[in-house]
């Protein structure tokens, strides 16, 4: 008897595949930071509009890519102007988002601080400002494992 499905790396003709199997798909894992691309939006929307959540794993870029997030200026500025870390803001942009986050670390500092991001909310031009992030010249091309999947 199955009640609910939960799925991972799931883009939309992935979800429609499952539509009727006779258990509705409750939660979709997918990557998601502000350097994926348009198709994780449309993953988003749609999971919206059929009262699927969203669990965002990899919300700081990955492993691959981490690294520039924490360089770009702009992240930077945000952080100063909120008194946050950069680490800080793509968790609560993520999460205003509409998505739950897990990110991952064994340091006991970062997880106070990953912790700490309910206090606080992006304004909206700020939030633009961060969804924008993947249109950037110099972002990183991070392509979901989603789109990984239909590739021959």
């Amino acid at each position: 008897l199955l009640r609910n499905i939960g799925v991972s790396n799931f883009a939309v003709k992935h979800l429609k595949e499952f539509d009727g199997l006779g258990a509705p798909i409750a939660n979709n894992q997918i990557q998601y930071s502000p350097f994926v691309d348009a198709s994780e939006q449309e993953t988003l929307k749609y999971c919206a509009e059929h009262n699927i959540s969203i669990t965002a794993y990899s919300p700081l870029g990955g492993l691959m890519e981490q690294d520039k997030a924490f360089t770009y200026g702009v992240l930077n500025e945000l952080a100063a102007k909120y008194e946050r870390s950069v680490s800080q803001i793509m968790l609560r942009w993520a999460m205003q988002s509409g998505t739950a986050v897990i990110p991952g670390t064994g340091n006991p500092k970062h997880m106070r601080e990953n912790l700490d991001i309910y206090n606080f909310e992006l304004s909206p031009e700020d939030f633009a400002i961060v969804s924008g992030l993947k249109h950037a010249e110099d972002a990183p091309t991070i392509i979901p494992v989603n789109q990984m999947m239909d590739m021959d």
